[in-house]
Protein backbone atom coordinates (compact mmCIF):
# COMPACT_ATOMS: atom_id res chain seq x y z
CA UNK A 1 0.00 0.00 0.00
CA UNK A 2 1.81 3.73 -0.88
CA UNK A 3 1.78 6.37 1.39
CA UNK A 4 -0.54 9.33 0.95
CA UNK A 5 0.97 12.69 -0.03
CA UNK A 6 3.50 14.48 1.73
CA UNK A 7 2.15 17.86 3.97
CA UNK A 8 4.73 20.58 5.34
CA UNK A 9 5.52 20.82 9.16
CA UNK A 10 8.18 22.41 10.64
CA UNK A 11 8.24 21.92 14.67
CA UNK A 12 5.61 19.89 17.34
CA UNK A 13 2.98 22.55 17.57
CA UNK A 14 2.52 22.26 13.33
CA UNK A 15 2.34 18.64 13.49
CA UNK A 16 -0.05 18.34 15.98
CA UNK A 17 -2.13 20.63 13.95
CA UNK A 18 -1.57 19.18 10.68
CA UNK A 19 -2.51 14.96 12.96
CA UNK A 20 -5.61 16.26 14.14
CA UNK A 21 -6.74 18.08 11.36
CA UNK A 22 -6.28 14.81 9.00
CA UNK A 23 -7.50 12.63 11.94
CA UNK A 24 -10.89 14.45 12.27
CA UNK A 25 -11.56 14.31 9.01
CA UNK A 26 -11.48 10.95 8.41
CA UNK A 27 -13.51 10.55 11.57
CA UNK A 28 -15.90 12.59 10.26
CA UNK A 29 -15.70 10.91 6.93
CA UNK A 30 -16.31 7.28 8.90
CA UNK A 31 -18.78 8.59 10.37
CA UNK A 32 -20.83 9.83 7.61
CA UNK A 33 -20.16 7.00 5.66
CA UNK A 34 -22.49 4.93 8.98
CA UNK A 35 -24.62 7.59 9.91
CA UNK A 36 -27.99 8.67 8.57
CA UNK A 37 -27.08 12.38 8.55
CA UNK A 38 -29.43 15.46 6.88
CA UNK A 39 -28.33 16.04 3.33
CA UNK A 40 -26.87 19.60 4.80
CA UNK A 41 -24.33 17.83 6.58
CA UNK A 42 -23.24 15.09 4.63
CA UNK A 43 -22.61 17.90 1.50
CA UNK A 44 -20.44 19.86 4.35
CA UNK A 45 -18.79 16.63 4.76
CA UNK A 46 -17.91 15.95 1.21
CA UNK A 47 -17.17 19.30 0.33
CA UNK A 48 -13.58 18.75 3.30
CA UNK A 49 -10.97 17.07 0.95
CA UNK A 50 -10.42 13.25 1.69
CA UNK A 51 -7.38 12.30 3.78
CA UNK A 52 -5.57 8.90 3.31
CA UNK A 53 -4.92 7.01 6.40
CA UNK A 54 -1.49 7.00 4.73
CA UNK A 55 -1.15 10.19 5.05
CA UNK A 56 2.84 11.17 5.65
CA UNK A 57 4.39 14.88 6.54
CA UNK A 58 7.85 16.69 5.61
CA UNK A 59 9.68 14.64 8.61
CA UNK A 60 8.22 11.33 6.80
CA UNK A 61 6.17 9.88 9.89
CA UNK A 62 2.98 8.34 9.12
CA UNK A 63 -0.42 9.51 10.85
CA UNK A 64 0.15 5.91 13.03
CA UNK A 65 3.59 7.16 14.43
CA UNK A 66 2.60 10.87 14.86
CA UNK A 67 -0.31 9.49 16.84
CA UNK A 68 1.69 7.74 18.86
CA UNK A 69 4.52 10.57 19.22
CA UNK A 70 2.55 13.73 19.76
CA UNK A 71 -1.04 12.87 21.20
CA UNK A 72 -0.15 13.58 24.69
CA UNK A 73 -4.45 11.69 25.82
CA UNK A 74 -4.12 8.13 26.12
CA UNK A 75 -8.09 7.80 25.11
CA UNK A 76 -7.55 9.98 22.07
CA UNK A 77 -4.68 7.74 21.20
CA UNK A 78 -6.53 4.44 21.38
CA UNK A 79 -9.61 6.01 19.62
CA UNK A 80 -7.24 7.21 16.84
CA UNK A 81 -4.85 4.23 16.27
CA UNK A 82 -8.31 1.56 16.04
CA UNK A 83 -9.97 4.53 13.78
CA UNK A 84 -6.45 4.11 11.87
CA UNK A 85 -6.01 0.69 11.43
CA UNK A 86 -9.99 0.12 10.55
CA UNK A 87 -9.13 2.19 7.60
CA UNK A 88 -6.61 -0.39 6.86
CA UNK A 89 -3.95 2.28 7.71
CA UNK A 90 -0.22 0.89 6.47
CA UNK A 91 1.06 -0.84 9.77
CA UNK A 92 4.65 -1.29 9.02
CA UNK A 93 4.90 2.26 7.34
CA UNK A 94 8.62 2.85 8.53
CA UNK A 95 9.55 6.84 8.85
CA UNK A 96 12.18 8.28 7.00
CA UNK A 97 14.71 9.44 9.36
CA UNK A 98 15.09 6.54 11.31
CA UNK A 99 13.29 3.57 9.65
CA UNK A 100 11.20 2.76 12.28
CA UNK A 101 7.88 1.76 12.59
CA UNK A 102 4.83 2.34 14.81
CA UNK A 103 5.42 -0.49 17.01
CA UNK A 104 8.76 0.61 17.76
CA UNK A 105 7.67 4.21 18.55
CA UNK A 106 5.02 2.26 21.11
CA UNK A 107 8.19 0.18 22.45
CA UNK A 108 10.02 3.43 23.16
CA UNK A 109 8.08 5.64 24.29
CA UNK A 110 6.44 5.55 28.09
CA UNK A 111 3.12 4.51 28.82
CA UNK A 112 2.32 2.84 25.41
CA UNK A 113 1.74 -0.78 26.46
CA UNK A 114 -1.91 -1.03 24.97
CA UNK A 115 -0.97 1.43 22.18
CA UNK A 116 1.53 -1.41 21.34
CA UNK A 117 -0.72 -4.19 21.81
CA UNK A 118 -3.18 -2.82 19.66
CA UNK A 119 -0.96 -2.37 16.91
CA UNK A 120 1.13 -6.12 17.51
CA UNK A 121 -2.43 -7.72 17.22
CA UNK A 122 -3.23 -6.66 13.81
CA UNK A 123 -2.78 -9.43 10.81
CA UNK A 124 0.73 -8.82 8.95
CA UNK A 125 2.16 -6.78 11.74
CA UNK A 126 5.73 -7.47 10.92
CA UNK A 127 8.46 -8.35 13.87
CA UNK A 128 11.21 -8.72 12.22
CA UNK A 129 11.32 -5.24 10.58
CA UNK A 130 14.73 -3.48 11.57
CA UNK A 131 15.34 0.48 11.80
CA UNK A 132 18.52 1.93 11.33
CA UNK A 133 20.40 0.85 13.26
CA UNK A 134 19.22 -2.73 12.88
CA UNK A 135 17.35 -2.80 16.18
CA UNK A 136 13.76 -4.44 16.07
CA UNK A 137 10.53 -4.13 18.15
CA UNK A 138 11.24 -7.13 20.18
CA UNK A 139 14.99 -4.55 20.81
CA UNK A 140 13.30 -1.92 22.28
CA UNK A 141 11.20 -3.50 24.35
CA UNK A 142 13.50 -5.72 26.28
CA UNK A 143 15.98 -1.88 26.30
CA UNK A 144 12.97 -0.47 28.36
CA UNK A 145 11.54 -3.37 29.83
CA UNK A 146 7.72 -4.05 27.99
CA UNK A 147 7.25 -6.87 30.21
CA UNK A 148 3.59 -7.07 28.48
CA UNK A 149 4.54 -6.05 24.99
CA UNK A 150 7.75 -9.04 25.38
CA UNK A 151 5.26 -11.29 26.25
CA UNK A 152 2.77 -10.87 23.79
CA UNK A 153 5.45 -10.51 20.69
CA UNK A 154 7.67 -13.66 22.01
CA UNK A 155 4.89 -16.11 22.50
CA UNK A 156 3.32 -14.56 18.36
CA UNK A 157 6.45 -15.66 17.70
CA UNK A 158 7.62 -18.79 19.13
CA UNK A 159 3.60 -19.68 17.66
CA UNK A 160 5.19 -18.93 14.51
CA UNK A 161 8.39 -20.88 15.06
CA UNK A 162 10.69 -17.79 14.41
CA UNK A 163 13.55 -18.81 15.79
CA UNK A 164 15.36 -16.29 13.71
CA UNK A 165 13.39 -13.39 15.43
CA UNK A 166 14.75 -14.16 18.47
CA UNK A 167 18.00 -14.93 17.66
CA UNK A 168 18.52 -11.27 15.16
CA UNK A 169 21.54 -9.14 16.03
CA UNK A 170 21.47 -5.61 15.22
CA UNK A 171 24.52 -3.54 14.18
CA UNK A 172 26.34 -3.93 17.53
CA UNK A 173 25.94 -7.34 17.38
CA UNK A 174 23.41 -7.48 20.19
CA UNK A 175 20.54 -9.70 20.68
CA UNK A 176 16.92 -8.81 22.35
CA UNK A 177 18.24 -10.87 25.15
CA UNK A 178 21.74 -9.39 25.54
CA UNK A 179 19.77 -6.14 25.49
CA UNK A 180 18.01 -7.04 28.14
CA UNK A 181 19.98 -7.83 30.32
CA UNK A 182 22.59 -4.42 29.67
CA UNK A 183 19.56 -2.61 30.79
CA UNK A 184 18.88 -4.40 33.75
CA UNK A 185 15.37 -6.11 32.49
CA UNK A 186 15.93 -9.47 34.10
CA UNK A 187 12.07 -10.53 33.43
CA UNK A 188 12.37 -9.58 29.47
CA UNK A 189 15.35 -11.94 29.38
CA UNK A 190 14.21 -14.75 31.09
CA UNK A 191 11.19 -14.87 28.58
CA UNK A 192 12.97 -14.19 25.49
CA UNK A 193 15.71 -17.14 26.76
CA UNK A 194 12.77 -19.38 27.94
CA UNK A 195 11.08 -19.63 24.15
CA UNK A 196 14.25 -20.05 22.44
CA UNK A 197 15.61 -22.52 24.44
CA UNK A 198 12.33 -24.39 24.20
CA UNK A 199 12.50 -24.03 20.61
CA UNK A 200 15.75 -25.00 20.62
CA UNK A 201 15.00 -28.22 22.58
CA UNK A 202 11.90 -28.48 20.01
CA UNK A 203 14.25 -28.23 16.53
CA UNK A 204 16.45 -31.07 18.39
CA UNK A 205 13.62 -33.11 19.09
CA UNK A 206 12.42 -33.30 15.27
CA UNK A 207 15.48 -33.59 13.94
CA UNK A 208 16.88 -36.29 16.26
CA UNK A 209 13.11 -38.02 15.16
CA UNK A 210 13.81 -37.64 11.65
CA UNK A 211 17.14 -39.33 12.17
CA UNK A 212 15.32 -42.69 14.23
CA UNK A 213 12.71 -42.95 11.80
CA UNK A 214 15.42 -42.43 8.68
CA UNK A 215 17.35 -45.13 10.42
CA UNK A 216 15.23 -47.23 11.04
CA UNK A 217 13.24 -47.59 7.41
CA UNK A 218 17.05 -47.83 6.37
CA UNK A 219 17.38 -51.02 8.31
CA UNK A 220 14.12 -52.48 7.39
CA UNK A 221 14.79 -51.91 3.25
CA UNK A 222 18.20 -53.11 3.86
CA UNK A 223 16.50 -56.91 5.27
CA UNK A 224 14.16 -57.30 2.42
CA UNK A 225 16.58 -56.59 -0.16
CA UNK A 226 18.69 -58.96 1.16
CA UNK A 227 15.88 -61.59 1.60
CA UNK A 228 14.53 -60.61 -1.69
CA UNK A 229 18.36 -61.45 -3.20
CA UNK A 230 18.88 -64.49 -1.69
CA UNK A 231 15.76 -65.96 -2.42
CA UNK A 232 15.08 -64.93 -5.87
CA UNK A 233 15.07 -67.72 -8.33
CA UNK A 234 18.77 -67.94 -10.32
CA UNK A 235 18.65 -67.87 -13.36
CA UNK A 236 19.09 -71.56 -14.93
CA UNK A 237 21.54 -73.11 -17.76
CA UNK A 238 20.65 -73.18 -21.49
CA UNK A 239 20.30 -76.75 -21.95
CA UNK A 240 22.18 -77.94 -25.29
CA UNK A 241 19.91 -79.37 -28.33
CA UNK A 242 21.26 -82.64 -29.02
CA UNK A 243 19.96 -82.49 -32.30
CA UNK A 244 22.43 -79.76 -33.17
CA UNK A 245 25.30 -82.57 -32.70
CA UNK A 246 24.20 -83.59 -36.08
CA UNK A 247 25.46 -80.87 -37.83
CA UNK A 248 28.87 -81.00 -36.05
CA UNK A 249 31.50 -82.59 -38.33
CA UNK A 250 33.89 -84.88 -36.31
CA UNK A 251 36.88 -86.47 -37.04
CA UNK A 252 37.10 -90.16 -38.65
CA UNK A 253 38.64 -92.04 -35.93
CA UNK A 254 41.17 -93.96 -37.23
CA UNK A 255 42.64 -97.00 -35.71
CA UNK A 256 46.46 -98.05 -35.55
CA UNK A 257 46.78 -101.81 -37.45
CA UNK A 258 47.62 -104.43 -35.52
CA UNK A 259 51.46 -105.83 -36.33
Amino acid sequence: MKSGKKSICSDNDDIQNWLINHLHTIQAKALAANLTLPQIYKEKIQAVPDSSPNEVNLNGESLLIATIKYLNDKRNRLKYIQLLIDRDVEINFQDKREQRTALMYACIEDNRTEEGLLIAKVHGCNFHAQDRLGNTALMYAAMKGRDDLMNFMVDTLAKGWSLSALQLTNCMGHTAEDLAIRNGHHKCARIVQTQRLHLLACLNRQMGMVGQIGCRYWGAYAAIYKCVDKWKPRQRRKSIDPRSFRFVQTKPIVRKKSM
